[in-house]
């Protein structure tokens, strides 16, 4: 076929005659239709490695950009790790969820970078002296590293557990956020979102739970402004008071060692202490805020929160999903590696599904 001949079929497809260019398009739209089904990439993307500079804090965070490979991005993404020490994949029980994440939406046009934590992998920094506000100031930098590179689309921020505080409290306090996503982010204050996870996991594990007035004399400790000389005893004291005679054996004096330092460190005392009720309301972009009905570490009960103090925002529950997001039977840490899913087709569909929304 010559190429006059070729251009006259195409064009003639306006008029009812099935040319080349009527093929392509409906193999298109037939490959996208099942990727959508099989959750496959509706688009070819490509990956490659980047470092962003957290000047405030001289950090240096290493991370992964994936793009789609046709033309600019809808949007710019930076995603927002859970407590921890957490690579970009945010890898956990041999599961990595922001990776499946990153090149589900990079697949779907979407720009998308993954970052690991400070002190973590290729990662600078000191672990000891992280806190969520210091998180923030990271996913801040990677905010402003999008901008720099694809100042034409909007970004924003998708975050799990505790990386959903990071998304909201990015979005009520930086302009070049524009939207948010939060998976499990908490919408309690630390010390109440604590006692009700330590409350679910004992009644999913053994039906009942006698640790509370423990609890809560521990947490009274940590968030209290006693400075670590005279905190740390007084942890102790509750701590072996509830081991009894295990309180005696290496194992139980090394427990008691590592629940201080963990209880009393900065990350753990600034959780406590902060009510994200506030910044919750101030949160004025748009929002989709997802939780599993399943999960015990942030209880569904916390989309009740968030439509109560921020009725803009789109919160949906997971049906049968814990707080990885994987289908689940009983939503408890223990069963995590056991589950095939990275992360179920639902919540990825679901998380695309309302950015395609807002992009239009």
């Amino acid at each position: 076929m010559g190429k006059r001949h070729y251009l006259r079929v195409c064009q003639e497809d306006k008029f009812g005659r099935k040319g080349i260019l009527d093929y392509i398009c409906g193999m298109k739209a037939l490959l996208f239709s099942l990727a959508l089904c099989f959750g496959l990439p509706a688009w070819a993307f490509s990956s490659k490695d980047v470092s962003v500079h957290n000047v405030s804090d001289n950090v240096v965070l290493a991370g992964t950009i994936t793009l789609p490979d046709d033309g600019e991005p809808r949007a710019a993404i930076v995603m927002a790790t859970g407590s921890g020490a957490q690579d970009r994949d945010e890898a956990v029980a041999g599961h990595k969820p922001f990776k499946a994440i990153a090149e589900y939406l990079s697949g779907r046009g979407y720009a998308v970078l993954r970052m690991d934590d400070r002190g973590v992998g290729g990662s600078t920094g000191a672990r000891e002296n992280v806190t969520t506000s210091s998180n923030v100031r990271d996913v801040e930098a990677g905010l402003a590293w999008l901008d720099s590179a694809y100042n034409d689309v909007p970004a924003g921020v998708i975050g799990h557990s505790e990386g959903g505080i990071i998304a909201l409290r990015t979005a009520a306090e930086n302009p070049k956020c524009r939207f948010i996503v939060t998976l499990a982010g908490p919408a309690w204050k630390g010390d109440s979102l604590i006692m009700a996870q330590s409350r679910a996991l004992a009644m999913a594990v053994m039906g009942k739970w006698d640790g509370e007035a423990q609890q809560r004399a521990l947490l009274a400790i940590a968030e209290s402004d006693r400075p670590e000389f005279l905190a740390a005893p007084m942890m102790s004291y509750e701590i072996a008071k509830a081991l009894g005679d295990a309180a005696l054996l290496p194992q139980g004096k090394e427990y008691i060692a590592k629940s201080v330092e963990g209880m009393l460190s900065p990350w753990y005392r600034e959780f406590l202490r902060y009510d994200p009720a506030e910044d919750v309301r101030r949160v004025r972009v748009p929002w989709l805020a997802l939780n599993g009905d399943k999960d015990l570490q942030v209880p569904v009960e916390n989309l009740t929160t968030i439509r109560e103090l921020n009725p803009a925002a789109d919160a949906k529950v997971m049906e049968g999903h814990n707080h990885l997001f994987q289908h689940a039977s009983t939503g408890l840490p223990t069963e995590y590696a056991s589950l095939p899913e990275d992360i179920s087709d639902e919540t990825l569909a679901a998380i695309a599904a309302w950015l395609d929304g807002i992009s239009r």
